[in-house]
């Protein structure tokens, strides 16, 4: 036998290996695969009112109470949240204001046993200028469900989020993204 017969003679079965060795571990890859969950867009609006709570350490909290959403997939209810407002790192707006980082949850289906929460962190900014208490704030964040219950059991999923607050406390919301349940 000549040295390109013997290649030959060798690749045939070890290609016969390789191929029943790829075909196992498809095969055994398949059986450890988790179920897959299908994505969905989630869109979110909602109204509610900003209720100012303590600050302590350059750090205030601000309460999402009376609120109400509308959506696809979840539908419609109330919904509550509370973020933190960096006010130790706030910086200028470029017009004169100032803005600060936000961190917090908010919690979709209050008082329903389909809840989602989710985490959002961003930044928050004056509206242009003059006194912070007077003035309306723009925030943009980004958000990840924390965890749900109900038909949100085990749901994830991610997005962006916007808060428009007025100078009479009224704030609308708005989550866009995906999920998967």
């Amino acid at each position: 036998m000549n040295s390109t017969s013997i290649r030959t003679a060798l690749a045939v079965p070890a290609a016969a290996i390789a191929v029943l060795g790829l075909g196992a571990a498809a095969n055994a890859a398949g059986a450890a695969e988790p179920p897959h969950h299908a994505s969905e867009r989630l869109v979110v609006r909602g109204d509610s009112t900003v209720v100012d709570g303590p600050c302590a350490g350059g750090v205030c909290t601000l309460q999402l109470t009376d609120g109400s959403f509308r959506g696809t997939p979840v539908g419609t209810g109330a919904y509550a949240g509370a973020v933190e407002l960096e006010v130790a790192k706030a910086f200028p707006n470029g017009e004169g204001g100032v803005c600060a980082p936000i961190r917090g949850k908010v919690r979709l289906g209050t008082g329903s046993p389909d809840r989602l929460v989710v985490a959002v962190a961003g930044n928050s900014c004056q509206d242009g200028a003059g006194p912070v208490t007077a003035s309306s704030f723009t925030g943009l964040a980004r958000f990840k469900v924390k965890h749900g219950t109900g038909s949100y059991a085990g749901a994830s999923g991610a997005g962006l989020a916007s808060f428009s607050e007025d100078a009479t406390d009224h704030d609308r919301m708005t989550l866009i993204g995906r999920i998967s349940r």
